[in-house]
Formats: C-alpha cells, structure tokens, sequence
C-alpha cells in the first residue's frame, strides 16, 4: 500500500527525546541540562551545588554564588568558563545548545509524512488514507422468455423436466444466495408484449412485473411471481429489448450499477427478426448510458444471433457457458441446467461491478477530489500500477479512471482500458488513495 510520502518520493522521520538532569542542592539550585536549547545555571545561596554537563558541541557559562563552594561546569566539545570561588563563591556552568543523556527516558520517534522545505525543516503532512475499492452495489432487470418452446410449468421446488421448471428454480435459488443489498426487477416475454404496435417502442415490457428493490425484501415477491408466470406464446425479441432498455435507463440511481440481463431460448420472431437491428438496440443504450446488456441463451436459441447482439450490448469476452465459438459474449446454460444457471448468473454479477466502485467515505475528515489516486495491484500483488484519472468516459483514451460525478462521486469507474485488464485478472486488488485528509 502506497503512502503519500512514498508516492512523492520522500518520507523523513521527526525524533523527539526527552532527557532530565537533577542537582544536589541544599538551599540552593542547580544548572540544568539542555537538548538543542539554551539554559543558565542558578545561583545558591548558602548552599553547594554542581554544575550540569554542557552539551556536546555547546557553550557553558559559569554562574555566581555567594557563602558557599561550588564546582564548575566542564563544557564537553565545547566551550566553557568554570566557575571561581572567592571566599567560597562558585556556580556551576550549564550547558546551552548541547544534548544531554537520557536520564532514564527511551527515545520517541514518529514517522512524520512532512515535506522537506528549502530551509530544510519539516512542512506540514498527514498520514495519507489508502482503502480498499470496494465493488458498487448491483441492479438488474431480468428479462425471462417464458415462450410456448420453454416446456411445461412447475412451481419453485418442483423436480418438472423443462427449460422453465429449469430457469425459475435457478433463479429462486440465486436470488437467495445474492448479496444482501442486491437489486431487482423482473418482467417476462411475450406476458409483456400486448401486439406488434408495441416492437418498436417496447413500452409495456418496459414496466416491470415485479419493481426494482433490495434482496432479500423483495425475494417473496419474486418467487411469488415466478410461480404465478406460465410459458406460451412466441418469442418478440425487439420488444422486449426495447423495453429492458428503457427500463434500465429510467431506473439507473447514482452510485450503483444497473444491468440488464436477456434470458431466451428461442430465435428472433414476431417483430423484426434483423439481428443487426437487435444489436442497435442494446449498442445505442450502452453508448447513451452506459448500462450494459447481458444474454443467457438456453437450448433452442442460435448462439451466433445471441453473440452478436451481446458483444455489442457492453459484455465482454469468456471462454466458459459458450455454445458456440470460444470466447463468446452470451452464456450457454445448456436446459437451464440450475448449477450453470447460479454460475452464469454469479458470473455476470461479477463481471457487471468489477469495473465500478463505490466512493470510499471516511469519518477521519475531507477528501481533497484532487488528491484521489485509483491503484491496480496485478495479481493482487505489489508493486501497484497507478492509474491516470481523466475526466470523464469520453476521455478514456487507455488505462485510467474517472468520477462518475466530478463535483460529488458517487462513484469510481475504470476506463475500457483497465476494465478488460481488471476483468480477465481473478486475483486483481484495487486501492484507492485519499491523500490527506482535510478538516
């Protein structure tokens, strides 16, 4: 982990000792010791007293004393003038600007994160902050095919052979294992699509059955609404991507990652079955906002279509759950197998937030926005790459970072850059660096 004294280059060290120094005295006081200061003997009356040590490198300077003996101060490295006694006068000297013992006290060294300055002291510093990046919490919505080819119904628990006994079994049980916090929303195709006057606009798939909240508050809701959803119908792909994109956009919040995953087992049909229109759909709405367009394809569904509509829709390359070439964009989960369904599912998450991280917060005082350094440890090790904040997404010309708000981030987000290099890393560690904290 990087501090700020490293990241500049220079770290120096302030040591603070303490030393004390006692004189026998009998009516009368003694000269006391000194480190890097000036002091001056006392003067007794009366009394006999002894002289401090000078400090190495220092000067000693003998006091006065009247009606008792005194022995001078020896000055060590330095200078001194014992004291004289006449009629038994004396003082001892006292060191002034050297160092002493120390007299039964440890030394007390602080790491001091100070700028040297051309007087050579020490400026102003702070410990610099460093925390790990911790992914932005997730939004979904799910777009379920529940068309005639997806087999027979069943209720969650069920044992029924069918791609939709399959899928909603899947999805119950990944909905469990979600982290808390997790949003989403569900709606199905065709349930959603009243007529064909709705393909180019999408506009009642883009309501969704069950509205977008927080697992596991809305886990009820959800099973409730998979038990009550039966398959039929055919498969009207252009609605139902018009409306998962309308809906992603209208519900995006600050701070979190909205996706929008594509469930289908069948080929285009109903609307327009032009797979590059398709694609513009989700490639348009990923250049708008950015939200990214994931595909699970199941038996029955042509994987170069399904490919070529998720490469475009923000989802990047793999090389596991593909049903056709490998790497591929969309996610083959076979009959809707449960354990690669949970995989897949698991798998998108992962993939949807690795790239976005929540604006660290900190009660220890306020972020200077200027001071923010994003590292990428490879491998999770050291040493750290630093990445080049830019201004925004449309300045991402490599490796780099932006705020999503650059007057009040909720967010961090890696450019296309570093996102790929982050992705395909399964042991990547991201730090971010406050600086110093002000107040």
């Amino acid at each position: 982990m990087r501090t700020l004294a490293s990241a500049l280059g220079w770290s120096s060290v302030l040591a603070l000792v303490f030393a004390a120094c006692s004189s026998d005295s009998e009516g009368g006081g003694g000269g006391g010791a000194s480190s890097g200061g000036a002091s001056t003997g006392g003067a007794s009356t009366g009394g006999a007293s002894t002289g401090g040590t000078a400090g190495s490198g220092g000067s000693s300077t003998g006091g006065s004393g009247t009606g008792g003996s005194g022995t001078g101060g020896a000055g060590t490295g330095g200078s001194g003038t014992g004291g004289s006694g006449t009629g038994g006068s004396g003082t001892g000297g006292a060191g002034t600007g050297g160092s002493a013992g120390d007299a039964g006290i440890a030394d007390v060294s602080f790491t001091y994160d100070g700028p040297v300055g051309d007087d050579g002291g020490i400026g102003d510093a702070c410990a610099a902050t460093t925390v790990k990046a911790d992914p932005a919490p997730l939004d979904m919505f799910i777009m379920l095919d529940n068309s005639g080819s997806m087999g027979a119904d069943c209720t969650i628990g069920q044992a029924t052979t069918s791609k939709w006994c399959y899928s909603i079994n899947a999805l119950s049980q990944f909905f469990q294992a979600a982290p808390s916090g997790t949003g989403v929303a569900l709606q199905y195709f065709p349930k959603c699509w009243p007529s064909t006057a709705e393909c180019t606009t999408g506009a009642s798939c883009s309501v969704a059955e069950v509205g977008l909240a927080t697992l596991p508050g809305n886990l009820t809701a959800l099973q409730t609404s998979l038990n009550g959803t039966t398959p039929s119908g055919g498969t009207p792909m252009e609605a139902a991507l018009n409306g998962l994109t309308k809906f992603t956009q209208a519900n995006k919040q600050p701070g979190r990652v909205m996706i929008g995953v594509f469930i289908t087992d069948g080929v285009p049909e109903g609307c327009t079955t032009n797979v590059n229109t398709l694609a513009g759909i989700v490639q348009n709405h990923l250049t708008a906002t950015g939200i990214k367009s994931f595909v699970i394809g199941m038996d029955g569904a042509d994987f170069g279509k399904l490919d070529s509509i998720a490469a475009p829709g923000g989802a990047s390359p793999h090389t596991q759950y593909c049903g056709g070439n490998s790497p591929c964009y969309s996610y083959d989960v076979d009959n809707g197998n449960p354990a690669a369904f949970t995989a897949v599912l698991a798998a998108i998450q992962k993939s949807a937030v690795a790239c976005q991280y929540s604006m660290p917060t900190t009660d220890g005082g306020i972020v200077d926005l200027n001071k923010v350094e994003v590292q990428y440890f490879p491998g999770g090790n050291p040493p750290a790459q630093k990445l080049t904040k830019v201004t925004n997404s449309a300045a991402c010309t490599g490796a780099g970072w932006f705020f999503d708000n650059n007057a009040n981030p909720k967010s961090i987000l890696l450019c296309p850059g570093s996102c790929s290099v982050v992705q395909l890393d399964s042991k990547a560690k991201v730090d971010v660096n406050l600086g110093c904290l002000g107040s």
